[in-house]
């Protein structure tokens, strides 16, 4: 089950873990390739049919001595609430953006940020709760001591505005949130995914790179992991593996941590490929779609990503599991009600929030 082009897939239809398929929406044409999509309509649990009476929000704290920087990571958790008990289901860990997982500080506060999210992390939570997912969003930004990249420069650790720094320091905010997502009583470890936004849509992707640890040690050799001012231990080598991964808008560059160059004369080692299916939602007027896509709607598209995916699965004999999916005029931040998220001057944004994020109806 796999489709090259998937027009306005439903994320928590492309997560699957529980269903027998992708759930296309809107009207989605044939693949090109001529693969078909496997659809399923619903997730059972154990057998039985249910849907979550109702969503409880738990804040909790990611332990420090599990952490390779010794940092307490505040996290949010979405859990859904059954009749009845029903065992361990699916769960996804949702990497936050650039803007940050909370507000900022207003009266509300638990330390460095406020303690309610986002709007859009919050409907995002409570919307996959409701389908029947367990869902841990980890504060990459609060357990450092700001809130947003964008307007709390002040308060981002120096360290931190090392871009490269901040891929890799939140490498290990996903290695133990991973873990403890997998142990908690409600989750069934084997079906678990990943979803990210923005920069939490990078991590994404790297959360499935087929050979991160090769990657980790390759870049601390590197001059871009000698300016990294903190120790770069190895992952857990038991960490869990994602089963799937839906990237929204990422930037696929990867500040200097992955090597973008393609062809025969690379390693196939320092090239980019998905350990399983990862599905990336990008927008043509985002400058950030360019190295993630060979699409010919984004100016300058470079598709160093794309195109090495398609070099790893050729030398291998497998199926290329990176799937990316590119709306037209659609800009940054198009899942969000946000004006800013679309090119101005479109009177209707053509992705709506609605449109991208609309699944079948599922029983959990």
């Amino acid at each position: 089950m796999k489709s090259a082009k998937i027009l306005t897939i439903a994320a928590t239809t492309m997560l699957g873990l529980g269903m027998t398929g992708v759930k296309t929406a809107y009207g989605a044409e044939p693949s090109q390739t001529g693969k078909t999509d496997d659809t399923g309509s619903f997730v059972e649990i154990d057998g039985e049919a249910a849907a979550p009476e109702s969503v409880v929000e738990e804040d909790i704290v990611l332990p420090a001595a599990a952490h390779a920087q010794k940092l307490a990571i505040p996290a949010k958790v979405f859990k859904p609430k059954f009749k009845k008990g029903v065992g361990p289901g699916p769960a996804i860990l949702v990497m936050h953006g650039s803007g940050g997982l909370h507000q900022m500080p207003n009266g509300n506060d638990a330390g460095a940020c406020s303690r309610d999210l986002e709007e859009q992390y919050e409907r995002w939570g409570n919307e996959l709760a409701e389908l029947g997912y367990v869902v841990m969003m980890p504060a990459s930004y609060t357990a450092r001591g700001f809130c947003d990249m964008h307007t709390d420069e002040d308060r981002i650790p120096k360290s931190y505005k090392n871009r490269s720094a901040a891929i890799v320091s939140r490498l290990y905010d996903m290695d133990v949130a991973a873990k403890q997502l997998c142990e908690m009583e409600e989750v069934d470890c084997e079906r678990m995914g990943v979803l990210g936004f923005s920069h939490g849509a990078t991590m994404t992707m790297l959360a499935l790179h087929w050979q991160m640890d090769h990657a980790l040690k390759a870049f601390r050799g590197s001059d871009k992991g000698k300016e990294v001012d903190f120790p770069m231990p190895d992952l857990s080598a038991e960490r869990p593996k994602f089963k799937v991964g839906v990237a929204y808008y990422p930037g696929c560059g990867t500040d200097g941590f992955l090597p973008k160059e393609t062809g025969e004369g690379v390693d196939i080692k320092d090239k980019y490929f998905p350990s399983s299916d990862l599905f990336v939602l990008h927008a043509s007027r985002d400058e950030l779609a360019r190295i993630c896509t060979v699409d010919a709607s984004v100016k300058d598209a470079s598709g160093e990503r794309e195109i090495q995916s398609a070099e790893v699965a050729a030398t291998k004999g497998i199926d290329d599991r990176y799937n990316i999916e590119v709306y037209d005029r659609a800009g940054h931040g198009f899942d969000s009600d946000e004006k800013e998220a679309n090119e101005p001057g479109i009177s209707r944004p053509p992705i709506t929030r609605a449109r991208s994020r609309s699944s079948s109806s599922i029983r959990t």
